[in-house]
């Protein structure tokens, strides 16, 4: 329990770096020029972008809760709750999965509401569990590079919708240390 404590609280930490990263990023992706990721991002939707993506073989979707990872996976029973939503990490039976994100308090939480956000955090044992159009944290992010355009700076990879969805890849010295799929946002209920 304690290692999963410590993996969320690094989450939390990816998460609030994530958020303040995604203000930097508009800025300088206006005047970004043709070749960066943000070009060939463009012509994504959420769901097409959320399609190139997969977590330990089970294809995304929008919108998507938890209830559609089907078998195999399991709800922490502890939720993390802050002013801006709640988080809940999801397992395989190897171990800890990704982190689950909603913009909700943590009473809402429950297998079958729409997921908002998906972070995840690259580990020894879980490393290749999420696939971006065959690309995992296991790759060279020039695989990724082919598969989804150059980035707009030096390891942080951002891949915005044409709708509101953003995926971001995070890669510090040659090794992904994040992979964040945020879903056009619904509305709080």
């Amino acid at each position: 329990m304690r290692s999963n404590m410590i993996i969320s609280a690094a989450l939390a930490l990816g998460m609030a770096f994530t958020f303040t990263g995604c203000g930097s990023s508009d800025s300088s992706s206006s005047s970004a020029s043709s070749d960066t990721a943000s070009s060939g991002a463009a012509s994504f939707t959420t769901a097409e972008l959320a399609g190139k993506i997969s977590i330990d073989g089970v294809q995304l979707k929008t919108p998507m809760t938890f209830a559609d990872f089907g078998e195999g996976f399991t709800l922490d029973s502890y939720v993390q709750s802050g002013d801006d939503g709640s988080m809940i990490d999801i397992f395989n039976k190897d171990g800890i999965v990704c982190t689950l994100g909603y913009n909700c308090g943590k009473e809402e939480v429950n297998e079958n509401r729409n997921i908002d956000y998906i972070l995840f955090t690259p580990n020894d044992f879980n490393r290749g569990v999420v696939s971006i159009d065959g690309f995992t944290a296991n790759d060279d992010v020039e695989k990724l590079e082919e598969k989804l355009g150059k980035p707009e700076k030096d390891g942080i990879y951002f891949y915005e919708a044409t709708d509101g969805g953003k995926l971001e890849v995070i890669d510090i010295m040659g090794k992904v240390s994040s992979i964040n799929f945020f879903f056009e946002a619904p509305e709080k209920k």
